[in-house]
C-alpha cells in the first residue's frame, strides 16, 4: 500500500513482511573509539552497541551466580565475551555494565549478561574479543 502526500511517498510493508524482518536479529555495531573502565580499574577500548532483552546481570558467567545488577534499556554496550555455564542452550556470556545496581555497590553493576539476552544473529558477536581473563582465572569478587 502506498500513500502519496505532496512529494512524499510512504510505503507500508505488509504484516508478513513486517513480522519477518522483526524476527531477524539486528547485528551489533562495533564502536572502536569508545572506552570504559570497570569496577576493578581495567580499561576497555572499543565496544559493541547491541539490542538486548531486559534482565539480570550476574557476578560471574554462570546462571547460578549472584545477581549484581539489572539491564533495563536497549540498546546497550558490551565490551567482551567468555564461556560459562549453559543458559537456555548457550554457554556464552557478555561482560557489560547494568543500568541499575542491585547488590555490591562497589561493582557498579559490572557483570555478565547471558548470550540469549543479546539480540545478535550469531554468538559470540562477530569481531568481539574474548574477555582477557578467560584463561581460567576470574575477576575478584566485588565488595
Amino acid at each position: 500500500m502506498a500513500v502519496t502526500t505532496a512529494a512524499l511517498t510512504l510505503t507500508v510493508p505488509s504484516s508478513s513482511e513486517a513480522s519477518a524482518s522483526a524476527a531477524e536479529p539486528v547485528p551489533c555495531r562495533a564502536r572502536p573509539g569508545e572506552t570504559h573502565v570497570d569496577w576493578t580499574g581495567r580499561l576497555f577500548t572499543g565496544d559493541f552497541w547491541c539490542e538486548v532483552e531486559p534482565g539480570w546481570v550476574r557476578v560471574q558467567s554462570r546462571s547460578t551466580s549472584s545477581v549484581i545488577g539489572r539491564m533495563e534499556f536497549s540498546p546497550t554496550w558490551i565490551v567482551c565475551w567468555k564461556q560459562g555455564s549453559d543458559y537456555l542452550g548457550d554457554n556464552r556470556w557478555y561482560y557489560t555494565q547494568g543500568d541499575r545496581v542491585l547488590a555490591s555497590p562497589g561493582s557498579k553493576a559490572w557483570g555478565y549478561l547471558p548470550a540469549v539476552a543479546v539480540k545478535a544473529p550469531k554468538h559470540p558477536v562477530a569481531g568481539m574479543t574474548e574477555c582477557p581473563w578467560t584463561d581460567g582465572s576470574s575477576l575478584p569478587a566485588p565488595s
